[in-house]
C-alpha cells in the first residue's frame, strides 16, 4: 500500500487520451533521439557527461523546479473558481480510480488532471535530479566498461543519457502544456 502511494504521482502517464502518448512519448522520444545524435556525433559524449557538461547544466536547471510545481500544485488545489472543477471537454480524459474494490473509469476535471500533472512533474524532476546526481560521477567509468563487446560502456552511456533526456523533454512539455492550461483553459 506505501509503495502505491509513494507511486502515485506517476498516476498522471495513466491518464487515457486519445492523443496524450504524443505529447508525454512521441515528441520526447524524437526530440531526445535529435538531441543525442547530434551530440553523440558532432562533440561526443564526453561533452554531455563530464563535469560541467551539458548534462551539468540541465541539473541546474531542473533541480530548482520541483518548488516551482509544488507552488503550481498549491494554486490549483485552492482556486475558487467553480468552473475548475467541471468536466473537461470532449475527448475527456479519463482514469482509472480503485473505489471498494471495483476499477471505475472516470472522467477527469480541470483541477484533478492540473494537480495530477503538477504532482507528476514535481516527482519527475526530484527523480531527474537524482538520476543525474548519480551518472555524472560515474559517467567517466561506464564509457570506458567493456561488458560484453569493446564500445558497450559507450552504448550504455548513450541509452542512459537517452532516458533522461527522454524524462527532460517530457518534463519540458508537460510544463508547457500544463502552464497553457493554467494561463489559457483555465480563464475560459
Amino acid at each position: 500500500m506505501l509503495i502505491g502511494q509513494l507511486a502515485k504521482p506517476l498516476g498522471y502517464l495513466f491518464i487515457r487520451h486519445p492523443h496524450k502518448w504524443i505529447v508525454d512519448w512521441l515528441y520526447p522520444s524524437a526530440l531526445s533521439l535529435i538531441f543525442i545524435s547530434i551530440t553523440a556525433t558532432l562533440f561526443g559524449m564526453d561533452s554531455f557527461l563530464k563535469a560541467g557538461g551539458t548534462l551539468s547544466l540541465i541539473l541546474s536547471f531542473v533541480q530548482s523546479l520541483p518548488g516551482f510545481y509544488i507552488a503550481a500544485l498549491a494554486a490549483i488545489a485552492t482556486f475558487g473558481r467553480l468552473d475548475i472543477d467541471d468536466i473537461l471537454p470532449e475527448p475527456t480524459p479519463k482514469v482509472v480510480v480503485k473505489l471498494r474494490g471495483t476499477d471505475n473509469l472516470i472522467a477527469l476535471t480541470r483541477r484533478r488532471f492540473l494537480a495530477m500533472l503538477f504532482a507528476f512533474l514535481t516527482a519527475e524532476s526530484v527523480i531527474l535530479t537524482i538520476f543525474a546526481i548519480f551518472l555524472l560521477p560515474y559517467a567517466d567509468a561506464i564509457q570506458a566498461s567493456h561488458f560484453l563487446m569493446s564500445n558497450s560502456g559507450k552504448y550504455i552511456a548513450i541509452a542512459l543519457s537517452s532516458m533522461y533526456m527522454i524524462g527532460f523533454f517530457q518534463m519540458i512539455l508537460a510544463t508547457f502544456w500544463g502552464l497553457y492550461y493554467l494561463g489559457y483553459k483555465l480563464q475560459e
